[in-house]
């Protein structure tokens, strides 16, 4: 598998390994420290058993998740059973922290409901949370509230994510409003008496992300479908460029250094969900990225191939953070969550890349 990934990002730009960075040791109470290596997996809640049993006519979803068989079964998200098997998972994988795909909702087995349970769980498991914050859009007054609850709620919690004592919050579709606008929110919430660590979540957007450096900590790009194979490892580069050109020019000013995070991904395929066959998304059309391939391909490319790729592009660049897109995304097929059709294998080349980012002894 070296071989090619090696060959195909070399082809295109002469791939260089990342410098490790050692982590540093902090007071538990205030989380990670600043130059600590962090793994982070997006975590999905929103599953009902009936969308693996009944079609779309039916009110499931059947049709999108096709050929899926998860190894904990057709589950329901809000279930304490399934999402400590999923948090055993994410141990085996090494995973420091999750993002969780969350919006205020109060509704019975609503993401309220099911956020309590994922904080609850993880302390046992040493992980640590924090939302994916899906209302980026939302008018200010209603972010203002989200917010509010969510950091309110948990900034305190021994599971919360926390960098240098901030609690770690994401943002997607941030681009929705002003960088200043941003700057609001987070001042409101820090008169509040919450003084946040914000990421923007899938919203480099080709660069123009980088203005909302300031407000932000850091950028992310979610999904790497729209990048080419071998352009990747130079995309990401070029993400840890802006987070150094930040840092250099305009955190000495505010006193608020950037990381540079960057994406890995075991694939990417959203032909499978009926309503986006029409897309115009991804490289070539509706986004879709094979898992068995990376760049230029062999015939002896294994399962895993583009998740490796991903791995070695984003190493290139020496990320801060590494983010796992995703661990049970399973609708669009970017899932590292064990399956019958795939067992261990992406919790497993997970583990890997843990322990090679972080330089730790291979098993």
């Amino acid at each position: 598998m070296k071989r090619f990934i090696l060959s195909s990002l070399a082809i295109c730009f002469g791939l260089t390994p990342g410098i490790v960075r050692t982590a540093s040791a902090t007071d538990s109470s205030k989380g990670f420290a600043f130059t600590d290596k962090v793994v982070l997996a997006y975590y999905y809640i929103w599953y009902d058993e009936n969308y693996w049993l009944k079609t779309a006519a039916e009110g499931g979803r059947k049709e999108g998740l096709e050929g899926l068989h998860p190894l904990v079964g057709a589950y329901n998200s809000w279930d304490p059973a399934i999402i400590e098997k999923h948090m055993q998972q994410m141990n085996r994988a090494l995973i420091d922290a999750l993002a969780v795909s969350w919006w205020y909702d109060t509704k019975e087995n609503g993401p309220n409901h099911i956020l309590d349970i994922v904080f609850e769980k993880a302390v046992a498991h040493n992980l640590k949370i924090t939302i994916d914050y899906e209302h980026g859009r939302a008018p200010l007054e209603t972010i203002d509230h989200d917010l509010y609850y969510f950091l309110n709620r948990y900034k305190d919690h021994p599971a919360m994510l926390k960098v240098e004592g901030h609690p770690v919050v994401m943002i997607w579709t941030a681009w929705a409003h002003t960088p200043t606008e941003w700057q609001g929110v987070f001042d409101r919430l820090q008169k509040a008496g919450i003084n946040a660590f914000p990421i923007m979540s899938g919203s480099y957007r080709n660069g123009k992300g980088k203005d909302y450096l300031g407000p932000f900590r850091s950028l992310e790009e979610y999904t790497l479908v729209d990048v080419e194979d071998c352009r990747l490892a130079d995309f990401m580069q070029t993400m840890q460029g802006h987070i150094d050109d930040y840092n250099k020019t305009r955190a000495p000013k505010n006193g608020k250094p950037a990381q540079h995070h960057a994406t890995i991904s075991p694939g990417y395929d959203e032909t499978r969900n009926p309503s986006r066959k029409s897309s115009s998304g991804g490289f070539n059309g509706a986004g879709w990225k094979d898992r068995t391939k990376f760049g230029i391909n062999y015939p002896d490319d294994p399962d895993g191939a583009y998740y490796q790729g991903t791995f070695e592009a984003a190493m290139s660049s020496n990320p801060d953070w590494l983010h796992i897109s995703t661990f049970n995304e399973l609708y669009e097929f970017s899932h590292i969550e064990a399956t019958f059709e795939n067992g261990y294998t992406y919790i497993d080349l997970t583990a890997e890349f843990v322990r090679k980012f972080k330089g730790l002894k291979q098993q």
